[in-house]
């Protein structure tokens, strides 16, 4: 078993790096090669296809692992099922997509491409879950990490040529859709098949687990996309680009942090009463104090990271460093939110959660709006205190549950 978890560590850590590293090298060549204003509207209706694609997969990918890990009888439907239940969400999804775009002031054709996307991941991960059930996280990371490769070096030859930036979303979406036969056709054949006319209770048992699930996990990426989303409401043109940059480098550093708590669900899962609950909340307040530090450094260190960044992406985005430095102060709420989301999913305390995540999203706008109005840098203060207030109310909402 150690061995095993050893194993699973490496590959997974690798896959993770090349995610990382292939994905900020696209969106810096994006940026210096397409400019900040196609960027912008890149990077606004990538977080809005996010956001509603979080909603159409519904975690289904989790659902499959939890029920394969175990031994669920209906098990050699669950592929069939899951993937049906991803079209019929995704066809509904395209048609409220029209309005929905309209009303963030969107592009209705990237966002619907980055929509096609995220469903074909999710898709992938329906059909690694076969692995990941078995905790075997080196085929799912091996096939993630071969994706990663071809799709960057794709796109980058597509940006280089000088293609339009559609072409790239294209090449992922193809990718994806690619990856997603493989993924499956992996799968040995004596552990799934395809009928006609299953069990009408496998699909309402996967999306009854689907609909509890998704409740936390839209609450995360309200967290981390809301902020995109809404300055495109209210910017346009480079400094919409610029902006985004500037927030897309706190998302970064946010989610390389967080990644790290994952480590909770076994300390939570052994925890047999308030007390024990009450002690790893405490250690995780000092994780918490001690978050600050990466702000400060990042403000005394502006000038140079600022030079950087203009020598990376060009003299379009000079302010992204200034912008940061400020933005940046979000980092540790964040940090703080994501943990009361883990703490309530952890201890089923999903739905009180998400009821205050949307909330605090509703009330996001109106900070926006008021921020825009007063006019005193209303973009950054806007992101640094919606996210305070979203930090607050998971707080809140943690501690009436917990009680």
């Amino acid at each position: 078993m150690i061995k095993n978890w050893k194993k699973n560590t490496v590959y997974i850590s690798i896959m993770q790096l090349t995610l990382l590293i292939v994905n900020f090298f696209l969106i810096t060549i994006i940026s210096r090669v397409y400019g900040a204003e196609i960027y912008g509207e890149y990077a606004s209706s990538k977080s809005l296809s996010v956001l509603i694609g979080t909603a159409t997969v519904m975690s289904i990918a989790l659902v499959v692992t939890k029920m394969f890990a175990q031994n669920n009888p209906n098990s050699k439907e669950l592929f069939q099922n899951a993937y049906l239940l991803i079209i019929r969400n995704l066809l509904l999804a395209l048609v409220i997509l029209v309005p929905i775009t309209s009303l963030f002031n969107r592009n209705l054709t990237m966002t619907a491409l980055f929509l096609l996307g995220f469903v074909f991941n999710e898709m992938i991960h329906v059909a690694l879950a076969y692995y990941q059930a078995k905790s075997d996280f080196v085929t799912s990371s091996k096939q993630i990490f071969l994706r990663t490769i071809i799709y960057g070096v794709g796109a980058s030859v597509i940006v280089l040529r000088g293609f339009s930036v559609y072409y790239i979303i294209i090449f992922q979406v193809l990718t994806l859709i690619t990856f997603f036969v493989v993924a499956h056709v992996s799968i040995p054949k004596k552990d799934k098949y395809f009928i006609y006319g299953s069990k009408k209770q496998v699909k309402d048992e996967i999306q009854g687990y689907g609909k509890k699930m998704v409740l936390t996990t839209f609450s995360s990426a309200l967290v981390s996309e809301l902020d995109i989303v809404l300055l495109g409401l209210f910017y346009t043109g480079p400094v919409l680009g610029v902006l985004a940059w500037s927030r897309r480098i706190l998302e970064i550093i946010f989610q390389l942090l967080a990644a790290s708590l994952d480590i909770l669900f076994p300390e939570l899962a052994k925890a047999q009463s308030n007390k024990d609950v009450s002690d790893v909340r405490s250690k995780l307040g000092k994780v918490f104090l001690l978050s600050f530090s990466i702000p400060i450094l990042f403000f005394i260190f502006r000038g140079f990271v600022g030079d950087i960044f203009t020598s990376l992406l060009g003299a379009e985005f000079v302010d992204v460093s200034n912008y940061t430095s400020w933005i940046m102060f979000a980092l540790p709420v964040m940090l703080w939110s994501r943990i009361n989301i883990i703490f309530s999913r952890a201890l089923n305390f999903e739905i009180r959660l998400t009821k205050s995540v949307l909330l605090g999203s509703c009330t996001s706008l109106a900070i926006y709006y008021l921020m825009h109005y007063i006019g005193f840098n209303p973009a950054i203060f806007s992101i640094v205190i919606s996210q305070i207030l979203i930090s607050i109310l998971t707080n809140y909402s943690f501690k009436r549950s917990h009680e």
